[in-house]
């Protein structure tokens, strides 16, 4: 009876562990770089008003969030927009209609985005109140319903790419810009998630 308990159990066992031996492990999340935050404290950015983000704290301005009221006398109408520009070394990521995506916590931020360009010296616009001449509003720009999304930015030094991003949130009762907290990894060339 042992002898056939052994002669049954011993290919079980081999076969289990075998088994095992060429399971292939769950691709595993690559560690998260460590990040420098800054928080913004719900910076709010209205008519006429504008704020330089230094993300890496170096004491230079990275980016520039602002607003700028376009007359348009052909198609009559006013567009009060609201925009996000980088600077040279500092990246933001482009799509064809000159669109950067509306990232949500946990979103991969990559070096390269399929659909997408990182382009220095760059103006995106995020929100735009349209304002006919009979006084009709209407809002456009993928931003327009923003609620703590995140902006994907990069910026360069030293040979290196780090890749970051910002808080944003934006109010069309107030017509507001709202800026809540930016991060930038401390390691070059390192993929990222939003909000972490």
């Amino acid at each position: 009876m042992m002898k056939a308990l052994k002669a049954l159990i011993v290919p079980l066992w081999l076969i289990t562990l075998a088994a095992v031996a060429c399971m292939k492990k769950g691709v595993e999340d690559i560690p998260h770089p460590p990040m420098q935050y800054m928080y913004l404290q719900n910076l709010e950015i209205g008519a006429n008003e504008y704020y330089h983000l230094d993300v890496d704290a170096n004491g230079t301005p990275d980016f520039t969030f602002h607003t700028l009221l376009v007359g348009d006398p052909v198609l009559k109408q006013d567009r009060r927009q609201f925009l996000v520009g980088s600077k040279v070394e500092t990246n933001l990521l482009n799509n064809p209609s000159d669109e950067s995506p509306k990232l949500n916590k946990g979103d991969r931020i990559r070096l390269r985005e399929s659909g997408y360009e990182w382009y220095e010296v760059s103006s995106i616009v995020l929100v735009e109140k349209v304002t006919s001449l009979h006084g009709k509003i209407s809002w456009r720009g993928l931003w327009k319903e923003a609620a703590h999304h995140y902006l994907p930015l990069q910026v360069e030094k030293n040979g290196q790419v780090f890749l970051g991003w910002v808080e944003v949130s934006f109010n069309t009762a107030t017509q507001k810009l709202i800026l809540h907290k930016a991060a930038i990894s401390t390691e070059g060339g390192k993929e990222i998630r939003a909000g972490y």
